[in-house]
C-alpha cells in the first residue's frame, strides 16, 4: 500500500501536464458581504466568552434554530424566495435591494443606489461580482468557497447542511451580544469558514460572521411571513465602512425563480467557447514536450480533519523536482514541516536522487522503447474504434484529445462567457455544467456530467490559466461498494506564464471524501505549490546536486 507521501507525489505528476491534457481529471469585500451577508468576527475579550462545561451539539443548535422558525418540513419546501429592502446609512435613505434565493445553493442581491448598481450572486459553479464601475469580476480562492458555503448555507436554511459537504462544531457559548448565544463554526474542507451566533433563548440567528473581511451581519426583528419567521432587520457592519440598515419590506416564496438569474451577466463581445476549448486542446501537444525542459521547487501540503472541521494533522513537505524523458521525474526531499534535512538525512536523501538519476541514463534507451510501444499500443486502440465506426486510418494523437474534448462539449453547458482580468492579463471566462439532457454512455462521460465550475482561458496563447471543477452531485462504482465519492469533491489548478511563452502549473489542490470497499472512508486535502522553475539539459550527467536554497521551503502564496 503507497504512504499519503508517495500517492501525493504520484498525483502531484498529473498535475505538471497543462489540465486540459487531463480530460477535465462588487469591486471590493462590502460589495459581496452586502451581497451575500458574509460576515467575519470582531476581536473579543477572552472574558466576554465563555466555554460552557457541555456545549450542545451543533444538530441540537441547528434543530431548536429550525423549530423556531417554523419547523423543518415547512423550510424546506421552501424552493425560492425574493426579498425586497430598503437600505440606509444612519437613518438616512440610500437606496433599496432586492434578494433572490434558491435552492439548494443559489443567492443573488441588486443594490441599487442614486448613483448606480452593485450586483453579486453565487451558485453552484462559481461567484461574481459587480460593482458600480460596471467591471465584472469572479471570485477565486478562499473569498470565492466562503460566498459559495454562505450561499448553499442560506439557501438550504440550514437544513440537511451535511448532505452539502459542510462541516460544524459548538465553538463557544458568547454573551457578547447582550444575550448568551451558541457559536457554530461551519467550514468545507477547502477552507471556506463561518460562524454563526445562535440565542440560547430563543435559538434565532442572531449574527454571522467572516473573520477573513472583517464584517458581520446582525440579524433582528423576527416577525411572521407566510408561517415562517423572518428577520426584518438587518445591519451589515464592514471595519472602517459604517452599518448599513437593511428593513424588509416584503418577501414572497416559491415564484419559480429561474436559475439563469444567478448566473454572471454575458459578455457584449461573441465568444464562441466550443471553439476556443477545441483550440486549446490542439495547443497542448507542443506546450507538453517543453515542460520537461524545467526542473522546479514544490510545496505539498496534506491536512486531516474530523467530521467537525478541525485540522487533525497537517504535512508540509518541500521537493526539488527533476523531469526525466520517457520516466516519471525524481523528487528530491528538501524540507519537512518548514524544517531543513539533518545532514545525515539529506546525504542520504542526495545519494538516493544521484542513484535514481544515473539509472534513468542507464535505462534511457529501454524507456525510450517502451514509450514508442506505449504509442503503437494507442495507435491500433484508435485503428480498431476507427475500425468499429467504418472509418478508415487510425486518426492521430489528436483524437484522442478531440475525444476528451467532446465528451466535455457533449456533457456540459458553458454559461455567460465573459472578459475579465486574472493577474494582469486579459482572460476569457465562462461557467460550466451538465447539460439536463445528457446521458452518459461510459463511467468517464458519468463523471463529467456531474461537474460544475469555471474556466479562465488566456485568449492569446489559447491555455488555461485558472480551473476549478466540482461534482455536484455524489460519484458511485458497483452501487457504492467498490468507490464512493460525495458531492463537492473538487479540483483547482492554475498555471502561469513563462518568460519564453510556456505555461506551467502555479497552484493545485485537491478535496475529497472518498471510501473505497468496505473500509472507512478518507478525506483527501492537498495542497500543491510550484515555483523557482530553472531549465535544464534533461542529460542524468547535467544534473548537479545542490543544497537546498534559503527560503525555497515557503514558496510564494499563490491565490487560491
Amino acid at each position: 500500500m503507497k504512504t499519503g507521501n508517495a500517492l501525493a507525489r504520484r498525483n502531484s505528476l498529473r498535475l505538471v501536464a497543462p489540465v486540459w491534457r487531463r480530460r477535465l481529471a462588487l469591486l471590493s469585500c462590502i460589495v459581496i458581504c452586502l451581497a451575500l451577508n458574509s460576515t467575519p468576527l470582531p476581536a473579543q475579550s477572552k472574558g466576554q466568552v465563555k466555554r460552557a462545561a457541555k456545549l450542545p451539539s451543533p444538530e441540537k443548535v441547528v434543530g431548536d434554530y429550525l423549530k423556531a422558525l417554523g419547523g423543518k418540513k415547512r423550510l424546506a419546501a421552501i424552493k425560492d424566495a425574493t426579498y425586497e429592502w430598503t437600505v440606509r446609512l444612519k437613518e438616512q435613505e440610500l437606496g433599496e435591494a432586492r434578494t433572490r434565493v434558491k435552492a439548494p445553493a443559489s443567492v443573488r442581491t441588486d443594490m441599487i443606489f442614486g448613483n448606480g448598481e452593485i450586483n453579486a450572486a453565487a451558485n453552484a459553479s462559481s461567484a461574481w461580482e459587480r460593482g458600480l464601475d460596471g467591471l465584472l469580476r469572479t471570485l477565486t480562492g478562499t473569498e470565492a468557497g466562503t460566498t459559495r458555503m454562505r450561499a448553499a448555507l442560506e439557501a438550504s436554511r440550514l437544513v440537511d447542511y451535511k448532505k452539502l459537504n459542510v462541516l460544524a462544531r459548538t465553538v463557544a457559548l458568547d454573551e457578547t451580544l447582550g444575550e448568551p448565544a451558541y457559536v457554530l463554526e461551519f467550514s468545507m474542507r477547502s477552507g471556506a469558514r463561518l460562524r454563526y451566533w445562535f440565542s440560547a433563548a430563543s435559538k434565532l440567528l442572531l449574527k454571522i460572521s467572516d473573520e477573513a473581511r472583517k464584517s458581520s451581519v446582525s440579524f433582528g426583528d423576527y416577525r411572521t411571513e407566510a408561517g415562517v419567521l423572518e428577520a426584518h432587520r438587518m445591519e451589515l457592519d464592514v471595519s472602517g465602512t459604517g452599518a448599513l440598515t437593511f428593513t424588509l419590506r416584503g418577501a414572497r416564496y416559491n415564484t419559480g425563480i429561474s436559475d439563469a438569474v444567478f448566473d454572471p451577466p454575458r459578455s457584449a463581445r461573441a465568444l464562441d467557447v466550443p471553439a476556443l476549448l477545441r483550440e486549446v486542446s490542439r495547443n497542448q501537444d507542443a506546450i507538453d514536450e517543453r515542460v520537461g525542459d524545467y526542473t522546479f521547487t514544490q510545496k505539498i501540503t496534506e491536512r486531516e480533519f474530523n467530521d467537525r472541521g478541525e485540522t487533525k494533522k497537517e504535512t508540509v513537505r518541500v521537493y526539488e523536482v527533476y523531469p526525466l524523458p520517457n520516466r516519471a521525474p525524481v523528487f528530491r526531499l528538501i524540507s519537512e514541516q518548514g524544517l531543513a534535512l539533518s545532514p545525515e538525512r539529506a546525504a542520504k536523501e542526495e545519494k538516493r536522487v544521484t542513484e535514481e538519476l544515473v539509472k534513468a541514463e542507464q535505462n534511457r534507451e529501454r524507456d525510450r522503447l517502451k514509450r514508442e510501444q506505449e504509442k503503437q499500443k494507442r495507435r491500433r486502440e484508435r485503428e480498431e474504434r476507427a475500425r468499429k465506426r467504418g472509418v478508415g486510418g487510425a486518426g492521430s494523437e489528436d483524437e484522442d484529445e478531440e475525444l476528451g474534448i467532446s465528451q466535455f462539449l457533449r456533457a456540459c453547458e458553458f454559461v455567460s462567457p465573459r472578459t475579465e482580468r486574472l493577474h494582469e492579463r486579459d482572460a476569457v471566462v465562462f461557467d460550466f455544467r451538465p447539460r439536463a439532457d445528457f446521458h452518459p454512455s461510459n463511467r468517464e462521460e458519468e463523471i463529467i456530467s456531474k461537474l460544475v465550475g469555471a474556466v479562465w482561458i488566456d485568449p492569446v496563447d489559447k491555455q488555461v490559466m485558472r480551473l476549478e471543477a466540482r461534482l455536484a452531485e455524489g460519484f458511485k462504482v458497483g452501487a457504492g461498494l467498490l468507490l464512493k465519492l460525495r458531492p463537492g469533491a473538487a479540483f483547482i489548478i492554475e498555471q502561469t506564464r513563462m518568460e519564453d511563452g510556456v505555461w506551467l502549473p502555479r497552484f493545485a489542490q485537491i478535496n475529497l471524501s472518498v471510501k473505497v470497499l468496505l473500509f472507512a472512508g478518507r478525506d483527501i486535502n492537498t495542497t500543491y505549490e510550484f515555483s523557482d522553475y530553472r531549465r535544464f539539459d534533461a542529460e542524468a550527467s547535467g544534473y548537479k546536486i545542490e543544497g537546498p536554497r534559503s527560503g525555497n521551503a515557503a514558496p510564494e502564496k499563490p491565490n487560491q
